[in-house]
């Protein structure tokens, strides 16, 4: 069985045989990952997009289900960049602006417009979204969206956008002093951490689905799977993941397990994780993504 997913340290034991069934992990692109699902092509288990899957199943796609594992996360504060020549400083300096957005029902996004709506006062409608052609779902009627043919990091560069929305950008790739853009909020990272002091809510990017055909001919597989994420994950924190590389490693890590209690991104269905997707489905229905909550209990597989 092919489990196709991100290039992740905390994902590099997946690939093992349990309980007869042999598992291996492919790493995969994003872009491949989703079309997978959103096309409905052949695929034993995929990795996907936590909002775009609520979204198909509110839309009637049974055909597929997800198990407890969620191998993305991101704080979105940070998500939201300007030009580095910019006087913006906070998110009431976006109200009546063009921001820019790759794809508009991302999960990135729903966080992102979510948290500063219920937070920062900017709601999604106080702005004009510009998106690329590539968009999963149509946005609804009620959001301002102009589809434009431009790359959007030229078009902020440009003048011609005032901000962005990107979890990531070609520009990030740049030496600092190359870069140019930086995040909105200048103390973005003491926003974060405020976020999730007060909230407990690290956001869930992805999921991981397999169709129902597959657990049909193979009722072991979710549990399978789930296994070996998890023996993957205790193996990555074994090691120390990303203490190792950077100098002061070890002290960024103790650190950041000292704030999470010693797991950033658990998987399972426990009482946290079923609140932050309580919660994006909160942002999901006020953003008129979908029309009424799915029960957790239907949106993903139980032993």
């Amino acid at each position: 069985m092919i489990v196709y997913g991100g290039d992740y340290e905390h994902t590099l034991d997946v690939s093992s045989i349990r309980d007869g069934i042999e598992l291996r992990y492919q790493v995969t692109p994003r872009n491949e990952l989703f079309a997978k699902v959103l096309e409905a092509q052949e695929f034993d288990v995929c990795e996907f997009s936590l909002s775009n899957y609520m979204m198909m199943r509110a839309r009637g796609a049974d055909w597929l289900t997800a198990i407890p594992i969620f191998p993305s996360r991101g704080f979105r504060h940070s998500t939201f960049l300007v030009r580095k020549d910019d006087s913006a400083a906070q998110f009431s300096d976006l109200v009546g602006k063009r921001i820019g957005i790759d794809d508009y029902t991302m999960t990135a996004g729903v966080w992102g417009r979510g948290i500063v709506a219920e937070f920062h006062r900017l709601h999604w409608s106080q702005v004009e979204w510009f998106s690329s052609p590539r968009q999963r779902f149509a946005p609804p009627p009620a959001a301002r969206v102009k589809i434009i043919d431009e790359d959007l990091e030229d078009a902020l560069a440009g003048g011609r956008l005032d901000a962005l929305l990107f979890p990531r950008t070609r520009d990030s790739l740049l030496p600092p002093s190359e870069r140019r853009f930086r995040p909105l909020l200048k103390n973005w990272r003491e926003a974060e951490l405020e976020y999730y002091r007060s909230t407990g809510t690290y956001p869930i990017s992805h999921t991981v689905v397999i169709p129902r055909a597959k657990i049909s001919s193979c009722p072991s597989l979710p549990g399978t799977v789930i296994a070996a994420y998890e023996h993957s994950m205790t193996r990555a924190k074994q090691r120390r993941v990303g203490s190792t590389f950077l100098p002061w490693g070890d002290d960024n890590w103790t650190a950041t397990m000292k704030i999470f209690g010693n797991d950033p991104m658990p998987h399972g269905s426990t009482a946290a994780n079923q609140a932050t997707v309580a919660k994006l489905q909160d942002y999901l229905l006020e953003q008129q993504l979908i029309g009424a909550h799915l029960p957790y209990a239907d949106l993903f597989w139980r032993a």
